[in-house]
């Protein structure tokens, strides 16, 4: 349906809200005749506009009333709200504003205004939108105790470094964080007011004393921030900064080992360095020039780029807590100065360069270590705990992750209690500590962490955002802030809306949904705690039973509607999943760690509460469509279990759960593969003879291997074969396998 819009608008102000005893405002004034409303249906012309002035103060009232669904950019470019939501989706789905109005144009076949005359009026949009950016998980709180901190260095903006000027003296890397995300608004604001960014004093741009990183509100210890990048520059008199300065220069050499010879080769012969000899040569080459600025400097644009890239800390969830938009180039500074701004240390911190992290951090906080105890080491670095770590034989339980704990001290953390901090490498980087007791820092140390704990999540968080460079990098430096942040937020708001949907997709708890309220701790709860006898935390730190069904690539919580059967409350109020199952149950049956052997599949112990389910199941008295288990795109029924405990004929859908967590056990060794639903093959046969090439996926060719069940008189086979690029690449023919 065509909506119609005014032909002519008129500030809806008729008298000065600053001046005192309100005058009013003197007759509206013509602007333009020529003014467009741009739409999802395509161009209004010759839209009249007006603006009215206080005889005062000389204010200047304009329309901006979105009661009409009209955005006023520059009183002669209007869009839609309809077309500004559909913008927002687009940037927050990795498409650019001037491919949208590529392909408006081409549907409705006008000629729009330019494409950064839009893509402004959208920002401007964004910035008079009232957002809170809290930047925080409903499952962690306001202040989760395990962190994941990681840098996207491929989201840059335009920078010249040479412009950046050094700050006043007595400048210590404090920022106001308000004042600069309100200076970065104002200026988004200001472009609907000046013809050009040149002329607009406004304008934000770069410098070490007002460039701001940005914290949730409730997560940063106050309004003041710390940026101290502005000593990244500057020669390292004392000790103290040339331990710093080491630390940064270990990490450097540690990413130059991952490139490519050929860039090592490069590297050299721009900073004049012999370019003879092995990869191993000209990195030693390269190491014994670095302790010239010049060369240092070199190699740092050379790895990083120049504006340094993001760094962010994320909960394991996926959430964002912090982003700080690097002026130059990353080092473990970046990151404690995220971590010093905030008001609760975490306990447990995860980062490609822990060493260097927890150094430089507790160099710079001598007097109270934030890293402790053993300098953020899991244990005490003695040789026999060095020897017993790399034997696997060394656990370090940390209990309070699962009970919290009250130790009485100042820095406690308030979830789990504890006052222990430790910074530990991700699953990814352990291997390329140098230094023998950085075994120390390992997560598989952790039983509690252990098969739970997905490290990479930065990784997976920045591959997502890795869609979106081709038209973030090309922004200014503000204009990539702002609108990252906003974008970031939506995905923070969209994670936490899957993972209460996750939590809640039992059908008796939906109606719970509208008595969900934030604690203290900013951690979803269920109920009103005065009336109640205690308030359920949706999940803070999942328990030992639950984490058992978590996957290291996505934290998930499976929900059966079986989990408590109708039975007398006195005979089992005592009785739950971790009364009976410990730790080893969870770490047992994480996917992490499961193996095709006889012992993974035949574990003992006690388990009266799980015989209890198993015997509700499978009580053939019951409906027989009653669903069990619903997690993600899996529901099953009471009659698709039956078929698997009583008839031992298992059930299609039950194969199809079942093949569903091997894929996900392949894909964490790094293999792609593709597995066949179970009900698809018996159409390949008479009388349906469907085409099987039909029912494979169109990016086929890129799997490792493919997996059909096939079924025959009392079993199932499962027939595999490598597709072609695989064994191309491996120089073998392409057969099937049994």
């Amino acid at each position: 349906m065509k909506i119609e819009y005014p032909k002519q608008l008129f500030p809806l102000e008729t008298a000065c809200q600053l001046c005192l005893g309100h005058p009013a405002l003197a007759e509206a004034v013509l602007v333009t005749k020529k003014a467009r409303i741009v739409s999802m249906m395509g161009l209004i012309e010759n839209i009249s506009t007006y603006h009215r002035i206080c005889p005062q103060c000389n204010m200047v009232y304009r329309y901006q009333e979105w009661k009409d669904g009209l955005h006023n950019f520059d009183n002669h470019i209007f869009l839609t709200l309809e077309l500004c939501l559909f913008l927002r989706e687009n940037v927050t789905n990795h498409v650019s504003v001037s491919r949208v109005v590529d392909s408006l144009e081409g549907l409705r076949g006008e000629k729009f205004p330019p494409r950064n005359v839009i893509f402004h009026a959208y920002c401007h949009f964004e910035a008079l939108c009232d957002t809170e950016y809290t930047y925080s998980c409903i499952n962690c709180g306001f202040y989760p105790p395990v962190v994941v901190m990681d840098l996207h260095r491929k989201g840059v903006f335009k920078l010249a470094v040479s412009d950046l000027k050094a700050p006043p003296d007595d400048f210590n890397g404090e920022h106001d964080i308000e004042s600069f995300w309100n200076s970065v608004h104002l200026a988004t604001i200001s472009r609907g007011f000046f013809q050009s960014s040149a002329n607009n004093p406004f304008t934000v741009t770069p410098s070490y004393e007002h460039w701001a990183p940005w914290i949730g509100s409730e997560t940063r210890r106050s309004g003041t921030v710390l940026n101290t990048e502005l000593k990244k520059v500057r020669t390292c008199p004392s000790s103290t900064e040339a331990q710093l300065s080491s630390v940064t220069e270990d990490h450097l050499i540690d990413e130059l080992a991952k490139q490519k010879v050929g860039v090592v080769r490069k590297l050299c012969k721009a900073c004049n360095i012999d370019t003879k000899g092995s990869r191993l040569d000209l990195i030693t080459r390269l190491k014994e020039n670095m302790k010239s600025r010049q060369t240092y400097d070199k190699v740092f644009q050379s790895i990083w780029g120049a504006s340094g890239g993001w760094s962010v800390i994320l909960c394991p969830h996926g959430i964002v807590y912090s982003i700080k938009f690097n002026l130059r180039a990353e080092s473990p500074r970046d990151f404690a100065d995220l971590l010093l701004s905030w008001k609760h240390f975490p306990n447990v911190c995860v980062y490609d360069f822990a060493r260097g992290l927890a150094t430089h951090t507790n160099l710079r906080v001598p007097h109270s270590l934030p890293f402790q105890p053993f300098e953020g080491r899991l244990s005490d670095p003695t040789e026999e705990n060095v020897k017993a770590a790399r034997d696997g034989k060394l656990l370090v339980s940390l209990q309070w992750l699962h009970e919290s704990v009250h130790c009485g001290e100042d820095n406690a953390h308030p979830v789990t209690g504890s006052s222990e901090h430790y910074v530990l490498y991700d699953r990814f980087h352990e291997q390329n500590a140098t230094d023998p007791k950085d075994i120390l820092r390992r997560i598989q140390l952790v039983p509690e962490l252990k098969g739970w704990l997905n490290s990479q999540v930065a990784e997976q968080f920045f591959a997502k955002m890795r869609k979106s460079n081709y038209f973030f990098n090309n922004m200014t430096p503000s204009t990539h802030a702002f609108l990252m942040r906003s974008v970031i937020h939506r995905h923070n708001t969209s994670t936490n809306r899957a993972l209460l949907e996750r939590q809640l997709n039992s059908g008796c708890r939906l109606e719970l949904l509208n008595t969900i309220t934030l604690s203290t701790l900013g951690q979803a709860v269920i109920g009103d705690a005065a009336s109640k006898r205690r308030s359920t935390t949706v999940v803070a730190q999942p328990s030992s039973a639950t984490r058992s069904q978590l996957t290291p690539a996505e934290p998930r919580y499976t929900e059966s509607i079986a989990a408590q059967p109708p039975t007398d409350e006195a005979q089992t109020q005592n009785v739950g999943p971790s009364h009976h199952c410990g730790q080893h149950c969870a770490t047992l049956t994480a996917i992490s760690n499961l193996r095709p052997c006889r012992t993974m599949w035949s574990a003992g112990g006690d388990h009266p509460l799980q015989e209890q389910l198993v015997s509700y199941v499978l009580d053939e008295g019951r409906p027989a469509n009653e669903i069990m288990i619903k997690d993600g795109p899996t529901c099953l029924t009471r009659e698709n279990l039956l078929s698997l405990g009583l008839n031992r004929e298992m059930d299609s859908m039950v194969g199809n759960a079942c093949l569903r967590l091997v894929k996900e056990m392949v894909e964490l060794q790094g293999k792609k593969v593709f597995i066949m639903d179970l009900h698809i093959p018996p159409t390949w046969l008479p009388p349906l003879s469907c085409d099987p090439l039909g029912s494979l996926p169109v990016d086929s060719a890129e799997k490792d291997a493919l997996i059909f069940p096939l079924w025959t008189q009392g079993h199932f086979l499962l027939c595999g074969c490598c597709t072609k690029a695989h064994a191309w690449a491996m120089g073998r023919t392409v057969r099937p396998g049994c």
